[in-house]
């Protein structure tokens, strides 16, 4: 575990704004040796993930991240979920950090450090029912996967970056949320969120990082629904009154309603930039905002933007470049307008952003006004677009 520092003195434009929009109140400049410190990726849990049987859906919900609850369980930092893995196995991998003034106290700090995996209310892992220990237990329902710190409260820049490779075919209902590492002006370190082969149903809310979103190819409206299921509902026919069959596909009555949905969010008077890559043939439902209220007034907004084909827009919704309201592939009547799988896409806010991505890229003690700063808010849904690994774009 080697702390990697490097002083940059190329300084980025920040608004005078920024701070109070998209920072956390600080204690002021530093005046101790205080440094970032990351350790490596290490596999935490390796355990069987059994998410259908027989008897039906074993595992309709999975939980990564959250935030600060209880002085405890944040994990402050970047989550990727990679859906390649081997059948019925979920991996986790965490990589701790923290700032301090050495290597010998950041091992400290690495070591009250945990994976908590449990299908229980939050609290100290010696509580909980052993029958409730998702890794020791078996993979369940519900489970979720956090930070736990081993002390009274968690120290304010102490956190982990979660890396969660699940099956590919994975199909129910995933929940990621994270927060920002601001408690130093110094060193604004944004929770990022990728996600790669997603053919499922997910909700995403960062604080200010960055969401990269890359689907399936094969996704379809209805993830949860078998082929067959899908393959009926595309073919389906009613009679026109006369005798005779006519196309109907995606009649509501065709049995498989259970349409997937791709919800992102961040939080109030945070940016986030977020991109998504969809299939080219998906019908899908798409809304997409940056609800920031500045835009209008201040003449300078962030874009919300489609770059697929076969795309029709909606008659409201598209009034201004930062909103699109509208539908790709839509099969047309009878099937419901505004179905299909659903991709809902929101900032809260459009403003340059200050962020320090890794230890390497620490501006040192004193400097936080030279850390790099970017434009956030901005939306794109395409096709193609994602072409580097979760890994390369949260490095």
């Amino acid at each position: 575990m080697k702390r990697v520092h490097k002083d940059l003195t190329s300084a980025a434009f920040v608004l005078a704004f920024s701070a109070p929009l998209f920072g956390c109140p600080s204690d002021g400049p530093s005046t101790d040796d205080r440094l970032p410190y990351r350790d490596e990726w290490q596999t935490v849990a390796d355990v069987d993930f059994v998410h259908t049987s027989a008897d039906g859906v074993e595992i309709g919900t999975i939980s990564i991240g959250g935030r600060l609850t209880n002085d405890n369980f944040a994990n402050r930092g970047d989550v990727i979920v990679n859906f390649d893995g081997p059948a019925n196995k979920i991996l986790i991998e965490m990589r701790r950090f923290t700032q301090t003034t050495s290597q010998d106290a950041a091992d400290i700090d690495f070591e009250n450090l945990s994976l908590w995996a449990f299908n229980s209310s939050l609290g100290r892992p010696q509580d909980q029912d052993p029958e409730d220990d998702c890794v020791a237990s078996g993979w369940q329902s519900s489970c979720e996967i956090r930070v736990y710190y081993d002390g009274l409260s968690q120290l304010s820049r102490a956190g982990a970056d979660l890396r969660v490779t699940l099956p590919p075919d994975y199909r129910y209902e995933l929940s990621v949320e994270t927060e920002d590492n601001v408690a130093d002006d110094d060193y604004f370190n944004r929770g990022d969120v990728c996600i790669s082969n997603l053919f499922a149903t997910a909700d995403v809310t960062p604080q200010s990082g960055n969401v990269w979103v890359s689907m399936n190819p094969n996704t379809t409206p209805t993830p949860t629904c078998s082929d067959e299921e899908i393959a009926r509902c595309e073919n389906w026919t009613n009679d026109d009154g006369m005798g005779n069959d006519v196309p109907a596909p995606w009649d509501p009555t065709c049995g498989c309603i259970n349409h997937g949905s791709l919800d992102i969010g961040n939080r109030d008077s945070s940016a986030s930039n977020i991109t998504v890559d969809v299939p080219t043939a998906l019908w899908a439902s798409i809304r997409a905002e940056n609800t920031g209220e500045m835009q209008s007034s201040a003449g300078d907004h962030c874009e919300a933007v489609v770059e697929l084909p076969n795309v029709e827009y909606d008659a409201t919704g598209n009034d201004f470049p930062w909103q699109v309201s509208a539908a790709s592939n839509y099969p047309g009547e009878p099937a419901v307008s505004g179905a299909g799988y659903f991709v809902k896409l929101e900032s809260s806010e459009c403003g340059p952003v200050a962020h320090t991505d890794s230890p390497d890229e620490f501006v040192g003690l004193g400097n936080g006004d030279e850390q790099e700063s970017e434009e956030r808010g901005n939306i794109r849904i395409c096709n193609g677009c994602i072409t580097q690994s979760c890994d390369e774009l949260i490095p």
